[in-house]
């Protein structure tokens, strides 16, 4: 992107912020809150190696099966021995925590994620521990999921989800109200297929809210669990245990069924 004067020019496919990265993702760059080009001089992007990266398509170093991550902002420290210029000034790193706020250990930056594949995220919030936004995976066994979908007056809908054609069923969907899509409802069960496994002593318990996703809100009693979205609701009935990783897949359906990018 050209610059002014003595700036040098930025790349459109290097971010340095959330804003930055929604642009670079969506295609709306603009001169401002992107790294320097790598190489001097304009004209010469098909040879530049970040180019052919953005092409490429990055692997995010996603930790184990789960479909959605929490990305916390930490803001690099300033530069020893800097006085006029900082280069770590507006620079950041993204951490990667469970969405019940427990470390996964992982580091990452803003270009992997703008390259990654199947990756969707979040709009950025901000709460006591600084700015944050999700990470939800996109699960490539979504493709052969199987939706059922029955519906009847007044927009009342019920789908059926199945791993795949002759596989047993995951879990009910009534809504009143329906606005869900056959794609986030193949990813859900794509999800849930991978949280099969053995029942907690006590069920998951969910947050009411998720951070960002101001507009829905959650909740699970006597194995039934409930998502509103205005006056659209939801009961979800479970034919597998509502473990951990059956209510990572729920929040991570929240998350994709709200605004991602």
């Amino acid at each position: 992107m050209n610059a002014h004067f003595e700036t040098r020019h930025q790349c459109g496919l290097l971010p340095t912020n959330h804003a930055t990265l929604f642009e670079s993702r969506t295609g709306r760059q603009r001169w401002g809150g992107y790294e320097r080009c790598l190489r001097p001089g304009a004209g010469h992007c098909a040879t530049c190696p970040v180019f052919q990266q953005a092409n490429e398509h990055r692997e995010l170093s996603w930790p184990g099966d789960t479909p959605l991550v929490l990305a916390r902002i930490r803001p690099w420290p300033p530069t020893p021995g800097s006085f006029f210029v900082n280069f770590a000034a507006g620079r950041s790193d993204l951490h990667l925590y469970t969405w019940a706020g427990t470390t996964l250990g992982v580091e990452t930056d803003w270009l992997t994620v703008r390259n990654a594949l199947g990756v969707r995220c979040s709009w950025v919030f901000r709460d006591g521990d600084g700015k944050a936004f999700w990470l939800v995976r996109d699960n490539p066994a979504a493709a052969t999921a199987v939706v059922r979908t029955r519906t009847s007056g007044l927009g009342h809908a019920r789908h059926a989800l199945y791993a795949g054609p002759e596989q047993p069923r995951l879990a009910l969907l009534d809504c009143d109200g329906c606005s869900h899509t056959d794609d986030d409802l193949q990813y859900l069960a794509a999800d849930l297929a991978d949280a099969v496994g053995p029942a907690s002593a006590e069920p998951q318990a969910i947050p009411e809210r998720l951070p960002g996703v101001p507009v829905i809100d959650l909740s699970h009693k006597n194995g039934r669990s409930w998502i509103r979205h205005g006056d659209i609701t939801t009961s979800v009935s479970w034919d597998l245990p509502f473990n951990r990783a059956a209510a990572t897949a729920l929040l991570a359906y929240a998350v994709r069924s709200f605004r991602t990018f």
